[in-house]
């Protein structure tokens, strides 16, 4: 599952790489209102491509995913940002815990084993910062909390997807909601490949979080 906007420079290499994984599986780039061509390139390759009018979040595309693969009968769905800073190689390790049904959603953590990809400073303590929250709110203890390079079980998104509201900022909506479902979560380490070019420092995107922290707080089971 591949959300995109506007990554006609690496959409092409990325699905270059996870053909050549030979996983059998199959490729869903979600292209979420590119001015680029973006879509036209993955079309080239035969993958499924779903294209949104105009751009509405990443996890508006994500859900646009999730949901056409689950009307495909899938059991698994891995998630991988299309920019180019996640490794694709790690893909089947995202992979087997949920095939080898130890996990239901899996998080390629930038931070285990004592690494820590290249950002400011400021980014990294956020993350941090985010992860206490996470393990306050869930009692998960998560070293990456908003990577969005994550595996999902059929079984878990099926209960998940309608409960998710967040259109660009549900990274951390999904933790908390899994949690509250009783979701295995695991993490496994994952190293960044380049450090990310974003917004993800910026004073809007860390209230946008805390914003859905809040909100999902309040998240019951019962109530999905």
């Amino acid at each position: 599952m591949i959300p995109a906007h506007n990554e006609a420079r690496t959409i092409t290499p990325l699905i270059e790489y996870l053909e050549h994984l030979e996983l059998k599986s199959t490729i869903i780039v979600v292209d979420d209102g590119s001015k680029d061509d973006t879509a036209t390139l993955a079309s080239l390759y035969g993958v499924t491509v779903i294209s949104h009018e105009r751009n509405l979040g990443q996890w508006a595309a994500l859900r646009t995913g999730f949901y056409r693969a689950l009307s495909s009968g899938t059991e698994a769905i891995i998630a991988i940002d299309s920019d180019g800073q996640n490794d694709p190689a790690y893909v089947p390790d995202l992979l087997r815990p949920v095939k080898e049904k130890r996990a239901d959603f899996v998080i390629g953590s930038r931070f285990m084993n004592g690494t820590r990809p290249e950002m400011p400073i400021h980014r990294y303590v956020g993350i941090r910062t985010f992860n206490v929250l996470i393990r306050l709110l869930t009692h998960l203890k998560l070293s990456d909390c908003t990577s969005g390079y994550r595996a999902y079980s059929a079984r878990l998104l099926t209960e998940l997807l309608p409960t998710l509201k967040e259109n660009q900022y549900g990274a951390l909506e999904a933790v908390i909601k899994s949690a509250k479902l009783g979701a295995r979560i695991l993490e496994v380490p994952v190293p960044s490949i380049k450090a990310s070019k974003s917004s993800k420092g910026s004073l809007r995107y860390w209230y946008n979080l805390t914003r859905v922290v809040v909100k999902s707080s309040f998240f019951h089971a019962s109530n999905g």
